[in-house]
C-alpha cells in the first residue's frame, strides 16, 4: 500500500458521511496534510480511525 493509498482511505474514513462542499474543501487540506507526514504517523491515524492496513499489499 502507498502513502497515496493510505491517506486517501484516512480521509474517506473520517469524511464518509459528509457529502457537501464545505466537507470537500476540507477533505482536500486534510488529504494535502496527511501527504505530507510519515508513514509511520499515518499509521497511527488510520488505526484511530479503523483503518485497516493490508500488509500483504507491500509498502
Amino acid at each position: 500500500m502507498s502513502k497515496n493509498e493510505l491517506a486517501f482511505r484516512i480521509t474517506r474514513a473520517m469524511y464518509k458521511d459528509r457529502r457537501n462542499i464545505e466537507s470537500f474543501n476540507a477533505y482536500q487540506s486534510i488529504m494535502g496534510y496527511f501527504l505530507d507526514l510519515e508513514f509511520a504517523d499515518l499509521l497511527g491515524i488510520a488505526s484511530q480511525y479503523g483503518v485497516e492496513v493490508d500488509w500483504s499489499e507491500g509498502i
